[in-house]
């Protein structure tokens, strides 16, 4: 076991994308990028990839803005254009993931590049969503 939490540990740098079935929606997988973590690799910031943009998101520009565009040609794990959802961090545990890989509910996928992680963690820091513990915790 401890052989998995540390290769974990690994996959779980700034970028790294999961694909997780989700509680809610039932029946949904969903992409999650790995936006930033504490030092102790305790706890994840993460971002969920959305193929389209709600359209409760479009009549919102403040939502809107915490949309980052995410080509889909650069990842072959996508099969067009996507958004990281910057508007709802998701704070996982890693015990979480942990247990989601061993119940073969979600799986590494890949890592989106530098260039779409800095996009995303600006957005993040940027948000108002956060405080300023969080942002120093995970960023």
């Amino acid at each position: 076991m401890e052989k998995n939490e540390d290769l974990l540990k690994l996959l779980l740098e700034k970028g790294a994308v999961f694909l997780n079935q989700f509680d809610i929606p039932a029946d949904h997988k969903k992409f999650f990028i790995v936006a930033g973590h504490s030092p102790d690799k305790v706890i994840s910031c993460s971002v969920y990839i959305n193929s389209n943009i709600s359209p409760v998101i479009l009549r919102n520009q403040t939502l809107l803005n915490l949309q980052v565009n995410i080509k889909g040609i650069k990842y072959s794990f996508l099969k067009h254009d996507s958004f990281a959802c910057c508007s709802t961090p998701l704070f996982i545990k890693t015990e979480n993931i942990m247990k989601w890989i061993n119940n073969n509910k979600c799986k590494y996928i890949g890592c989106i590049d530098n260039e779409d992680i800095e996009n995303i963690t600006d957005t993040l820091i940027n948000s108002g969503l956060l405080t300023d513990e969080e942002i120093e915790l995970f960023f």
